[in-house]
C-alpha cells in the first residue's frame, strides 16, 4: 500500500493476504546535483517530494494530475502520467532506478548503481536488459519497490499557455494533431463542457485544448506564439483565453459531490488518430447509462492517455458503474486503445494476446515460485 489514493481499492486484501503499508518509508536520501538525481524511500509523497527539490531550485518533469497525498513509489508503480507529457512521457522516463524487495525476499537494485562503485545516474547501461521496467505497471506483483532514484531538472525561468475551444470532437482532434506535430508543447490537455458542469465551472466551449510551454521567456514566448500561429492558420477552433487549466485531472471533483454521489474513472491510452472516435464512445456509454460525466485527457509524446469520469450513486447504481465500465473498456477496445491500468477488472484479460499472457506469467512464476 502506497499512499491510499487509488480509486479501485487495489490495497484491499478480499481474498485474504497480507497488506505492506510503506507510508513510514518516507526518507529522501540524497540528491546528487552533479548527477541531477534524488534518491528516495518508497513511501514519500510526491507533494513533499516536490517541496523538497524546489527548495533547492529543482523539479520534477510533470506535473501530477492527481491530489498529494500519491507516494512517489505508487506513482512509479503505476507509470504515471502528468502535465509534461507531451514532453517527457511518463514517470517511466524520469526513473534512474528502483531498490526492490522481490516475492523470495532478496534485494535488488536496477539502474547504473547495479555495477560496483556507480552511483544512481542513468537507467540504461550495458550491463544486460533494462530490468527497471519488469517493475512498472505491475502493482506489486513482481516485487515491492522500495527505494527510487529520479532525473530531476532546474526549475524553468518562465512557463505559458493558451487555450482554444472547439465546437467537435474532431475539430478538437486536428488541433491536437497540429500542436503534436509541431513539437513545441510542455503538456497537452483537453476537457470538455461536461467536466465543468461537473465542477461548477464557466463553460467556454464543447471542447477545450491547452497547450503549455515551459523554459527561457523567449523559447516560451516563441513556442506560445507558434501554437497560436498553427491554430489560426488551420482555421479551427477560437482562443479562449480565460478558460481554466485541468493541471490535475479530477482533483477535487469528489469533493464537490455529497455523498453518495462518486466519480469513477475508466482510464486507457490510445494513438491520436481515433481521439474523436474515443471521445464518442464515452460520451455514447454515459447517455446510454444515465450518468453525469466529464472528460480529462492528455498528450504523452505520440500518443494519449484519456481520463474520463463517470458521476454514481454508490448506494443505488454501482451495478450500474460497473457495467458502464465494462461497456466502455470494450468499446474502447474495439477501436484499438488499451487499458490504463488492470486492477480488479477481470473482463480486461481476454483481451490480452494468449502467448503475451503465457510470457508474462512465465516471469512472474520465476520470480515467485510460491
Amino acid at each position: 500500500r502506497g499512499g491510499g489514493t487509488t480509486t479501485t481499492g487495489m490495497a484491499l486484501p478480499r481474498e485474504g493476504g497480507i497488506v505492506l503499508d510503506l507510508n513510514r518509508m518516507a526518507r529522501i536520501e540524497e540528491i546528487d546535483e552533479d548527477a541531477m538525481a534524488v534518491t528516495m524511500q518508497a513511501g514519500i509523497t510526491v507533494y513533499r517530494m516536490i517541496k523538497f527539490i524546489e527548495k533547492r531550485g529543482w523539479k520534477i518533469p510533470l506535473k501530477p494530475k492527481f491530489g498529494s497525498g500519491v507516494s512517489m513509489a505508487g506513482w512509479a508503480s503505476f507509470n504515471g502520467v502528468g502535465a509534461g507529457g507531451s514532453l517527457y512521457g511518463r514517470v517511466t522516463d524520469m526513473l534512474l532506478g528502483l531498490e526492490v524487495v522481490l516475492p523470495t525476499g532478496e534485494i535488488v537494485t536496477t539502474g547504473s548503481a547495479s555495477f560496483k562503485g556507480a552511483k544512481p545516474f542513468c537507467r540504461y547501461q550495458g550491463t544486460g536488459p533494462d530490468l527497471t521496467g519488469l517493475f512498472l505497471n505491475t502493482f506489486g506483483t513482481m516485487g515491492v519497490i522500495t527505494g527510487m532514484t529520479v532525473r530531476v531538472y532546474r526549475k524553468p525561468e518562465a512557463e505559458g499557455f493558451i487555450g482554444y475551444g472547439f465546437e467537435t470532437a474532431e475539430d478538437a482532434q486536428e488541433g491536437i494533431r497540429i500542436l503534436t506535430e509541431a513539437n513545441i508543447s510542455y503538456g497537452i490537455n483537453l476537457y470538455d463542457e461536461e467536466m465543468c458542469r461537473i465542477a461548477g465551472l464557466p463553460i467556454p466551449a464543447p471542447w477545450v485544448v491547452h497547450k503549455f510551454a515551459e523554459g527561457w521567456k523567449e523559447e516560451v514566448d516563441f513556442r506560445v506564439r507558434k501554437g497560436r500561429e498553427l491554430l489560426e492558420k488551420a482555421g479551427i477552433g477560437e482562443e479562449r483565453p480565460k478558460a481554466i487549466p485541468f493541471w490535475y485531472g479530477v482533483e477535487g471533483m469528489s469533493s464537490r459531490l455529497i455523498p453518495p454521489m462518486r466519480t469513477a474513472c475508466v482510464g486507457g491510452f490510445h494513438p491520436l488518430g481515433i481521439t474523436a472516435a474515443v471521445f464518442h464512445a464515452y460520451n455514447r456509454v454515459g447517455e446510454e447509462h444515465n450518468l453525469k460525466r466529464g472528460m480529462v485527457w492528455w498528450v504523452i509524446n505520440n500518443y494519449a492517455n484519456i481520463f474520463p469520469i463517470y458521476v454514481y450513486n454508490e448506494e443505488t447504481e454501482l451495478d450500474i458503474m460497473i457495467k458502464a465500465a465494462h461497456d466502455l473498456r470494450a468499446e474502447w477496445s474495439d477501436l484499438g486503445c488499451t487499458p490504463d491500468f488492470p486492477g480488479p477488472n477481470p473482463d480486461i484479460t481476454d483481451r490480452i494476446v494468449p502467448e503475451y499472457l503465457a510470457f508474462y506469467t512465465k516471469v512472474k512464476k520465476t520470480l515467485d515460485p510460491n
